[in-house]
């Protein structure tokens, strides 16, 4: 028993130690960055990732950071990252716009319906956790309800008891429900960018299949199939076709 304790305090004494640290790193990369030391300032926001601490801000700031040395295709990864963990966010919404404008390639967006939107504004509210979270918490509100409508022997409240407590679990329901629909949202929606400087789009996966067309780095495709080394994606006018799996790196 003992030592069980001991470990737990070290392992807390650890946790607590890489809290600080990452702490001191992320105040350490915005001074760099603010005194216009942009790499020093990637370096110190890279720590902090490579410790496993994630964040909206830590991926925002990374991606200021690639952008003031124009390293495109960094800067919109980043921002893309930090828009997953904060959809609505205007700022990194706002800079992504700028790092785009640094593409060379200007792909036509295919228009998206109404419903398709609305739909994505909702579930980017919050995250999946969040959904699920707030979910099993008026969940248990609910069973709680219910333990009063059973227990009460008051017709009214045992009435009203009951009435809140199939509310909440309908409540409940629809929030889980959005966290699970986020989750394959996700899932059957993964994202990559471009890193290579200009990359062919080809018809089949190998190097001898007829070239589609090519685009440069810091495009944003989407991900439809995996095969060895090779990838099928689509561009956001559309256009689809195979590239290299080293040639990208994956949002997720």
């Amino acid at each position: 028993m003992k030592n069980i304790i001991i470990i737990c305090f070290l392992l807390l004494n650890s946790w607590n130690y890489s809290q600080l640290n990452s702490e001191e790193m992320f105040a350490n990369g915005i001074k760099y960055y603010n005194e216009g030391e942009y790499q020093k300032a990637i370096s110190s926001f890279t720590t902090i990732l490579e410790n496993g601490q994630h964040s909206s801000s830590l991926y925002f700031n990374l991606g200021n950071s690639f952008y003031k040395i124009n390293d495109v295709a960094n800067s919109i990864f980043y921002f893309e990252k930090a828009l997953q963990l904060s959809p609505n966010d205007k700022d990194i919404a706002n800079n992504l716009s700028f790092s785009k404008n640094m593409l060379i390639d200007k792909i036509e967006i295919l228009p998206t319906n109404q419903i398709k939107q609305f739909l994505n504004y909702i579930l980017g509210i919050l995250d999946v956790n969040q959904w699920l979270y707030f979910g099993l918490i008026i969940l248990y509100v609910s069973a709680l309800f219910f333990l009063f409508y059973f227990f009460n022997s008051k017709t009214i409240l045992k009435k009203n008891y009951f009435i809140a407590s199939i509310v909440s679990l309908f409540f409940a329901t629809g929030l889980i429900s959005l966290g699970i629909a986020k989750n394959l949202n996700h899932k059957s929606n993964l994202y990559a960018i471009v890193f290579d400087q200009k990359i062919d789009f080809r018809t089949e996966p190998n190097d001898r299949s007829e070239v589609l067309f090519n685009l440069h780095e810091g495009t944003k495709v989407l991900i439809k199939e995996e095969l060895n080394d090779w990838v099928f994606v689509e561009i956001q006018d559309g256009n689809k076709g195979w590239i290299e799996t080293q040639s990208i790196k994956k949002i997720d």
